[in-house]
């Protein structure tokens, strides 16, 4: 088995994390016409000016990206914008390693908390990890997607 390597992205792997996107997004059965209009709107999109603020880790195994997040905002409230496995991976502990590295990076960076929008599919899993349910965000007619947040600095 080859060993994950967790580092930061290169602008060069946008087309590459973006298309990682998809294909974790299409593991939970959305429908091609559903993933073509998330990224229409450029919701599936991982553009190289993202990842140049250096806040896009990536997970690696054999040189290839098998999953990635990204810290958005400014202390001491951030978010964690984006979570995305391959789905070749879902489900061996990759997921946890990701957020471990996320919330870890984020009180490094001095943030106290994380919110996140989850895909409703994810939900358990941040549930799982320690993030609680503040709310909900209407995304478009009849998508609701749960509101979660985690305290990543002890006050």
């Amino acid at each position: 088995m080859n060993e994950t390597v967790l580092r930061v992205a290169r602008p060069g792997e946008a087309e590459a994390l973006t298309a990682l996107t998809r294909r974790s997004k299409g593991h939970w059965g959305y429908p091609p016409e559903v993933l073509d209009r998330l990224a229409s709107a450029g919701l599936l999109t991982v553009a190289p000016a993202v990842i140049r603020d250096g806040r896009v880790v990536v997970a690696e195994r054999g040189g290839v990206p098998v999953g990635w997040y990204q810290l958005t905002g400014t202390p001491p409230h951030g978010e964690l914008a984006d979570l995305f496995l391959d789905p070749e991976v879902i489900g061996t502990g990759l997921g946890r390693t990701l957020w471990e590295h996320a919330v870890a990076s984020a009180r490094g960076a001095g943030f106290r908390t994380l919110t996140l929008e989850s895909d409703p599919y994810a939900e358990g899993f941040y549930l799982r990890m320690g993030a609680e349910r503040v709310g909900e965000r209407e995304v478009a007619p009849g998508r609701v997607l749960p509101v979660l947040r985690v305290a990543v600095l002890e006050v």
